[in-house]
Order: structure tokens, then C-alpha cells, then sequence
């Protein structure tokens, strides 16, 4: 996967999220100051495999469900 440009990031923005990442923030995931960053490509692989799954068959969170047990 080739690195993000940020034309590419700033379009996306724009398009779909009315603009409401300011540039440096958009900045920062093409260059980021803070060290390692999950790349792109990392975090679609990981989304690809959660829409993969099927839910049928993935037991409820017990915590949630106690949490809402009684409550109709």
C-alpha cells in the first residue's frame, strides 16, 4: 500500500467529513512527530477482518449483558 498523501487525506476530509479535521491533525498521520503510528495498511487489514466476521457466531460481551439484564 503506498503511503498517504496529504492532498489525498485532505480531499477525504473535505468529502466526506465536512471538513472537520483541521490540516494539522491531517498532518501529523502523514508525518507524525509523536513516533510510530499504526500504518493504513494495518488498520484496514484489522478492519477487514472484524467486518469479515460472522456476528452468529461471536458470543455476547457477559459485562454488557449484565449490565442491561432487567432492563426492558
Amino acid at each position: 500500500m503506498a503511503k498517504p498523501r496529504l492532498e489525498t487525506l485532505k480531499s477525504i476530509n473535505a468529502e466526506f467529513l465536512g471538513s472537520q479535521w483541521v490540516d494539522g491533525d491531517l498532518e501529523q498521520l502523514v508525518t507524525s512527530p509523536f513516533g510510530i503510528v499504526s500504518s493504513f495498511d494495518s488498520v484496514l487489514s484489522d478492519l477487514r477482518s472484524i467486518v469479515a466476521r460472522d456476528l452468529g457466531h461471536v458470543a455476547p460481551d457477559p459485562v454488557a449483558q449484565a449490565s442491561h439484564s432487567g432492563h426492558d
